[in-house]
Parts: structure tokens; C-alpha cells; sequence
């Protein structure tokens, strides 16, 4: 009698582990549109999903803009509560992942509305941040003592050079250099024209080269 109740049991329990695995790959498979079906219904496994695929990028733009890793974190955790409680706002107007990115730019901005100016300390968490996307190269790297001082100062000239933008070409360069999004996807997380986006871009990488320049590289040494 106790084995076969044991045995139900343990048939039982692999059933619903058979479930709950059938579930996450479920999830897997939906797109963006019907994750977000599945969180107004309250699936909380759906907004894990939704996380995981996009929370890398929405940091990135969050620290971007706010410049401060800790500052970022909370905003991070903010952009995906929003999801949370007003998945049911999204109107399939433009893709999921835009209306998710646009979340995460107002509230970045928020951030920054709150704490109205910037301070020391964050930017240096943001410079470090700026470098440690540039891979700034470490003598572990079959490098001679020289070159990894070379490829160092010119990552550092870069830096110097992207702070040295205003606001609004530095975070469309980073976004199209340092995180890969197009110009049509820029013009999307921004709410922006694509013609403003190229705009921004453009002035952006010119003055860019100029300060390059002007500091003994070449645009495309700066990067080697």
C-alpha cells in the first residue's frame, strides 16, 4: 500500500514538473505582443520571460542616460514594474520591445528630473561604464607593455571626446556604436524622426573626428 502511494506521488510530481517545463517553453515561443497578453493576465512567469530578453538593453539605454549604475538598477526595476501593472496599456501601436524602450527612456528621464543635476560621483560611475564598453585592453592580452598604454590612452581619448557631445548626439552615437541598434530603431526607442536621428548622428561622429583629430587620431585609429 505505502509503495504504490509512493509511486502515485512520485508520478504525480513529475507530471507537474512535465508541465511546468512544457510551460516555460511555451512561453519561449510567444512573441513580445503575446508576452505581454500573458502579463495582463497576470502571468508572472511571462514578465520573467520579457525580462530576460530585454532587460541587457534597457539598461543600457537607462545608464545612458542617467549615467549612474546604481541609479540605473532602480530605474530597471521600475521600467519593469510599469510592465507589470499596465501591460494592458500597450495598444500595438509600433513593436513591444519600442513601447518598452520608450517606458524605459521616461523614466530614465524622471530619474534625472528628481535628482535635477549630476553629480561627481556619478559621473564617474558613468565614465566607467563608457570604458568598460570601449574593452580598454589589459597586458594579459598579448600585448607588449607599449601597446596596451596605446590602445589605453586612445580608448581614453575616445571617452573624453564622447563627453564632450551634448546630450543629444552622445546617446545616439552610444546607442548605434556601443549597444548595435539601427537608425530606424534609435528613431523608434526615442521617439524621434529618422531624419533627426541621422541628424544628431551625423554632427555627432563629425565632431567626434574632429576631437580625434585634434588630439593626434584618426577616427578609425581611435578605435584599433
Amino acid at each position: 500500500m505505502w509503495l504504490q502511494a509512493r509511486r502515485s506521488v512520485d508520478s504525480n510530481h513529475r507530471v507537474e514538473q512535465r508541465r511546468d517545463l512544457d510551460r516555460l517553453v511555451n512561453l519561449f515561443a510567444l512573441t513580445d505582443e503575446q508576452l505581454l497578453e500573458q502579463i495582463v493576465q497576470r502571468n508572472a512567469e511571462a514578465l520573467e520571460t520579457l525580462y530576460d530578453r530585454h532587460a541587457q538593453v534597457v539598461y543600457s539605454l537607462i545608464l545612458r542616460i542617467v549615467r549612474n549604475q546604481t541609479g540605473a538598477e532602480e530605474v530597471l526595476q521600475e521600467v519593469f514594474w510599469q510592465i507589470w501593472t499596465s501591460a494592458s496599456s500597450y495598444r500595438g501601436s509600433g513593436s513591444a520591445a519600442a513601447w518598452i524602450y520608450r517606458i524605459a527612456r521616461n523614466k530614465a528621464l524622471d530619474h534625472l528630473r528628481r535628482l535635477k543635476r549630476t553629480t561627481e560621483g556619478n559621473e564617474v560611475e558613468y565614465l566607467d561604464a563608457v570604458a568598460d564598453a570601449l574593452e580598454p585592453v589589459s597586458s594579459a592580452k598579448n600585448f607588449s607593455v607599449e601597446q596596451t598604454a596605446e590602445r589605453n590612452w586612445r580608448a581614453q581619448q575616445v571617452r573624453a571626446a564622447l563627453q564632450s557631445l551634448p546630450d543629444e548626439q552622445r546617446i545616439c552615437v552610444e546607442l548605434a556604436y556601443f549597444d548595435g541598434l539601427s537608425q530606424s530603431q534609435i528613431a523608434e526607442v526615442l521617439r524621434l524622426p529618422l531624419g533627426t536621428v541621422k541628424t544628431r548622428l551625423r554632427l555627432g561622429i563629425e565632431k567626434l573626428e574632429r576631437l580625434l583629430l585634434a588630439a593626434g587620431l584618426r577616427g578609425s585609429e581611435a578605435l584599433q
